[in-house]
């Protein structure tokens, strides 16, 4: 439970241990110092003493510090570490869309601050927790005006007032007149881009500290959790028990503030400058263009289907024109054999999805591509010669060989020199080709 005596009590532990932090080097120095030494290390731990007594610290914290550190989920220095522009502290709209990708998403954005160096504590000030099985911090307090905070900070009410004031206006920002700097950057956006108007708006992007800081240690906690590291472990080892772990691609790593992280904010230090990136790549996109058919036509392999497979195509003719027949190259022919004999079947399988049942009456192709490509016609009413036909003939074996004299013909066009050698046995490896793709296909249940 919070109360200003809890809280007094917190913040009183947090000057301890800053005390204790700056000053434990030469209390260790003291117990092997000698005399002369020992007086300067006396003098010093005291002065670190006096720093960091209640009455002392919060007063330069509130008057000073508060002055020099500036707050903010997005920041300007993230941009350009010798920016001078203002951070912003981000409040979610609720109008913001779900699916759109930000700082909104994450529940409690972690205030980033930078400024003056020396006045970094004040930052860790702000962090403390008041109520450790809430999670509640100073900071969540402050920004809410909680009333519990009244008489914390000294024990004159209007002095401790006055301090929070301080606190609030250092972690809030002032916003009243906003200032970039000339190393940002600038983006003008067209304000209203189907009219004659010619006004934009300058926009000035900020590092988003809050949500990268919140990203990083997400991706860490996934990469080098205990659990993760022991499977991976595992992977190496016999008889032990194997389960799942976490791999992540593709992520890039850029490092802000150099050598000098802390120069751009508390939360890049503490990552020391490290940020990953996702993949900013332009997609890859797999073709997904569909031949046309005409109904004057009367196959479908035709220029057209040589160029839905050309990729394939031009591996083949590289095969072909190679000059020595050895084991790498005929492993190559065979690869795009099977690489053209499948975008054949991808093909196909297209027109039959994509097209309604009973659309080949109106079409010239030959019966037997008739039955391939357009089997939902067999269930129509009046179609029973066509389902009889469909059922007994053995069609698919007239494919294959159509499919052959096809590949034949292209290799006959491209190799005009050499026509002659595109003879019966290439004309029977090609069918061999395409009579286990079909079988591959229906293993797969496609």
């Amino acid at each position: 439970m919070i109360t200003k005596t809890s809280i007094v009590k917190t913040i009183r532990q947090f000057l301890v241990e800053q005390n204790h932090k700056k000053s434990q080097t030469d209390r260790k120095k003291l117990e092997n110092a000698n005399l002369s030494d020992k007086e300067e290390l006396l003098k010093k731990i005291a002065d670190y003493d006096e720093k960091y007594r209640f009455d002392v610290w919060i007063p330069n914290a509130a008057l000073v510090l508060a002055k020099q550190l500036y707050f903010g989920t997005h920041i300007s220095r993230g941009i350009h570490s010798s920016s001078k522009g203002d951070n912003v502290n981000f409040q979610s709209a609720p109008t913001l869309p779900p699916e759109l990708v930000g700082s909104q998403l994450i529940p409690k954005l972690e205030l980033d601050a930078n400024g003056n160096a020396a006045a970094l504590p004040l930052a860790g000030f702000f962090n403390i927790i008041v109520d450790a099985e809430k999670g509640v911090t100073l900071k969540e307090l402050l920004l809410t005006d909680d009333p519990r905070l009244e008489g914390c900070f000294a024990d004159d009410p209007e002095l401790s007032n006055q301090y929070k004031v301080c606190f609030q206006n250092a972690l809030k920002g002032d916003l009243t007149k906003p200032s970039s700097d000339e190393r940002n950057k600038q983006i003008l956006w067209v304000n209203h881009p189907d009219s004659q108007e010619d006004t934009y708006t300058c926009l000035v992007p900020l590092h988003p500290s809050s949500l990268t800081n919140h990203f990083y240690y997400k991706i860490n906690q996934l990469r080098y959790s205990d659990t993760n590291k022991q499977a991976l472990s595992n992977r190496y080892k016999k008889d032990t028990e194997q389960f799942s772990y976490t791999t992540l691609q593709g992520i890039g790593v850029t490092v802000l503030g150099g050598t000098k992280p802390q120069n751009v904010s508390q939360l890049t230090s503490n990552q020391g400058g490290r940020n990953y990136l996702l993949p900013s790549l332009p997609p890859i996109f797999k073709s997904r263009e569909q031949i046309r058919l005409t109904e004057k036509q009367t196959t479908i392999f035709n220029r057209r289907l040589a160029y839905a497979c050309r990729e394939s195509f031009n591996l083949l003719y590289e095969v072909v024109g190679a000059e020595k027949n050895i084991y790498p190259e005929r492993d190559k022919r065979k690869f795009a054999l099977e690489l053209i004999a499948q975008t054949v079947l991808i093909q196909a399988e297209r027109i039959q999805k994509t097209h309604p049942a009973g659309w080949s009456k109106d079409y010239s192709l030959n019966e037997y591509q008739k039955y391939w490509l357009d089997p939902g016609r067999a269930e129509l009413d009046g179609e029973e010669i066509f389902r009889q036909h469909a059922e007994q003939d053995n069609w698919s074996a007239e494919i294959i060989r159509q499919f052959a004299l096809w590949i034949n013909a292209c290799l006959k066009w491209r190799f005009k020199s050499i026509q002659q050698d595109f003879a019966t046995p290439e004309y029977n490896q090609w069918c061999r080709d395409m009579e286990q793709a079909i079988a591959a296909q229906a293993r797969l249940n496609k």
